[in-house]
């Protein structure tokens, strides 16, 4: 069969698909204030956007983390050790969004930080937080542990998948191959990561793959033809193969045995 390029097509609901109720979509993150009773100037108001729930205690801190997307602690407020504290966080939401406000700019805060993915600190020179800024700070990491979540969702999705489904990192080796297409192959996960993309192909289909399909795909159009297959044995086997690509440079491959 001719290789064909498409244009991936628009997904639309029909009009009879479920869809989620209005009420049931939340837009609007929530971030829970530890800090003086007065909270912190300029975050201290709900916005179209972001939800403000300030709280004094620790215990009333640690209580409210249950149903926010973010909590932003002001480490002025803490009494006891911080390090504690935050390991206690962990505990509860090992992926819940902390900004930490540390006026001081402690060496040991920033360094916990940066060991933690999913915190952040906004330091001051002379004690006033910029609200604007912090407001930034809490959307991008909610909005990081949102997108993080769904492409985690995604890649279970396309692991059970019966399609046999693989991806090739940029550099051109495998990155992730669901078990369709490990079995399909007849190897193993660990075995097929990491090794160049060419080895599940024979050498004619490798040159026009390389010549072809690669810049079509790069090109944002699908690509579509008919590809000779072999296994670690040896063996060899005919099947269809979709090939697009990704804005990363990444190619994801769809294989379909005749």
């Amino acid at each position: 069969m001719p290789a064909v390029t498409t244009r991936p097509p628009m997904t639309i609901l029909p009009t009879d698909a479920a869809v989620l109720e209005p009420s049931t979509v939340r837009s609007t993150s929530r971030a829970l204030v530890f800090a003086e009773n007065e909270g912190l100037e300029g975050v201290d108001s709900d916005s179209d956007c972001l939800e403000i729930r300030t709280v004094t205690s620790t215990a009333a801190a640690l209580d409210g983390l249950d149903d926010v997307d973010c909590l932003v602690w002001d480490l002025a407020v803490l009494e006891g050790s911080v390090p504690a504290f935050f390991e206690r966080v962990r505990t509860q939401h090992a992926t819940l969004p902390v900004v930490m406000i540390d006026r001081e700019r402690s060496p040991s805060v920033l360094e916990a930080a940066a060991d933690d993915r999913w915190a952040d600190v906004i330091g001051s020179d002379d004690g006033d937080i910029d609200g604007e800024r912090l407001r930034f700070r809490i959307s991008l990491l909610v909005e990081r542990r949102r997108l993080t979540g769904l492409a985690d969702r995604a890649l279970v999705g396309i692991e059970l998948a019966a399609d046999p489904i693989a991806i090739v990192d940029p550099d051109g080796q495998f990155e992730f191959a669901n078990r369709s297409f490990v079995a399909l192959f007849e190897t193993g996960s660990d075995d097929l990561v990491g090794q160049p993309w060419q080895t599940v192909f024979g050498t004619e289909t490798v040159d026009r793959l390389e010549a072809t399909a690669i810049p079509t795909a790069i090109d944002g159009w699908r690509w579509r033809g008919t590809c000779h297959c072999r296994q670690p044995t040896g063996e060899t086997f005919s099947a269809s193969v979709r090939l697009d690509g990704l804005e990363d440079g990444s190619l994801v491959f769809v294989v379909d045995p005749q």
